[in-house]
């Protein structure tokens, strides 16, 4: 077959109405979605109930579509990278869709505002924000060239006695093409002229970046540069059944230095990593200082990541203390072992568990949460296992019942990537 008639039969191959739907749920889910960074100084971890997170959820092939292969050439024609906002829009042709190419920095009074990301096209427009030492607001205004108004209303929110970041959308066509401003609703207002540019089209991911697979997760790392600085944004693709919680830059919660993501210059000089904290969980966006050496290289390792698996389990167990337990279930299919139970002051029950963590294995249960009651647990100070869980139960009852949800899973890697001082040019990514 020739090659323009195989082009012409890929360019007929229709996109499943089911993706095209999942893509647009992917982007509405991120932005409702909240992250979730905890800075625990103890062992113990208080999880309050009703507590959710949610990640990114990246734009992914179904498993249960029966033509993988049909799906994957009609994937393939047109993928857009949304930098600041770091998911990737799969199409079956490229879309008229506008993006902020660089974040923008803002003074304002002792503080700082960045406009980190913003993406329009036919069917919403997105921005988001970070701010230190500033006050917050529940809006902002975008003026089009052509002088016509919208307000985007915030669509979700975090922040701590200083810093704070915000997501802003619209829902519906908007045309930010040309010179566009923003308003931002603080006194004095704050009007900030920006620029989007047509996103760019990629047939691959390795097109997009450097890509390694691992353990059936496959990371690209998208190279950009900001001033004096590199920036790396990580997309991943995998399966459906869990979402990536931490790509190493927080790390898990006891783990050793060793285990975080790491950029290394060709001396061998470990650099100093800068994130910008973000609406959306994972972090997946970071910063260097880049060398101004033409020649330098630099090297950056995931040794390991952090999922949380979609499964859940329903369990019973006794609640009367007992030391010789020996009542195995699986979850995400990890097994785990209830040990012993013991009773805790007048209503609690200490439950103890082994999750038979392996640190040489390819991929390690190191969390679960209990749906629907407030419970804490002791980690192991090593591995940042669970060792017993701690909740309360009703006086006089012999049993409970618990359901067991969002598995958190170490997947061990590494992945590697070796990028030059010429992948971070102006304009790359």
């Amino acid at each position: 077959m020739s090659p323009n008639n195989l082009k012409q039969q890929l360019q007929a191959i229709p996109i499943p109405s089911s993706l095209r739907q999942r893509s647009q749920l992917g982007i509405e889910q991120a932005i409702m979605e909240k992250k979730e960074v905890n800075h625990r100084k103890s062992i113990w971890i208080k999880r309050k109930l009703g507590a959710i997170v949610a990640a990114l959820v990246l734009l992914l092939l179904s498993a249960a579509l029966m033509n993988q292969n049909y799906v994957w050439a009609a994937i393939q024609k047109a993928l857009q990278f949304v930098p600041g906002i770091g998911i990737v829009k799969e199409e079956g042709s490229s879309s008229e869709r506008y993006v902020l190419k660089q974040p923008i920095s803002l003074s304002v009074g002792e503080g700082s505002i960045i406009i980190t990301g913003i993406l329009s096209d036919e069917e919403m427009t997105y921005i988001t924000m970070a701010g230190n030492n500033t006050p917050r607001f529940e809006y902002v205004t975008l003026v089009n060239a052509q002088g016509n108004e919208y307000r985007l209303g915030s669509t979700i929110a975090s922040w701590s006695s200083n810093d704070w970041t915000s997501g802003f959308w619209y829902k519906g066509k908007l045309d930010t093409s040309g010179s566009i401003k923003l308003v931002i609703n603080l006194e004095p207002k704050i009007e900030v002229p920006v620029t989007l540019t047509r996103a760019e089209t990629y047939s691959s991911y390795p097109e997009m970046g450097e890509t390694a697979t691992v353990n059936g997760v496959s990371i690209t790392a998208i190279p950009d540069r900001v001033g004096d600085k590199a920036r790396v944004s990580l997309v991943a693709r995998h399966t459906e059944d869990f979402y990536i919680s931490d790509y190493g830059i927080y790390g898990v919660y006891m783990h050793d230095e060793s285990h975080k993501l790491n950029v290394l210059d060709d001396t061998g000089k470990k650099l100093v990593i800068e994130n910008i904290r973000g609406v959306s969980s994972p972090a997946s966006e970071f910063y260097f200082k880049l060398s101004e050496n033409a020649r330098n290289r630099y090297s950056l390792t995931l040794p390991e990541i952090s999922v949380t698996y979609k499964s859940e389990v329903s369990i019973r167990i006794s609640t009367e203390a007992k030391e010789h337990i020996n009542q195995t279930f699986e979850i995400a299919g990890f097994p785990v072992t209830i040990t012993k139970t013991e009773k805790v002051k007048e209503k609690g029950l200490r439950v103890y568990m082994d999750f038979h963590y392996n640190e040489q294995a390819a991929a390690s249960l190191f969390n679960i949460n209990i749906e629907g009651l407030s419970s804490s647990a002791k980690l192991n100070e090593r591995t940042g296992a669970i060792e017993y869980m701690e909740f309360e139960v009703e006086p006089g009852s012999k049993q409970v019942n618990l359901k067991l949800i969002r598995p958190g899973v170490i997947i061990r890697g590494p992945w590697q990537f070796e990028l030059s001082e010429e992948n971070f040019k102006a304009g790359n990514a």
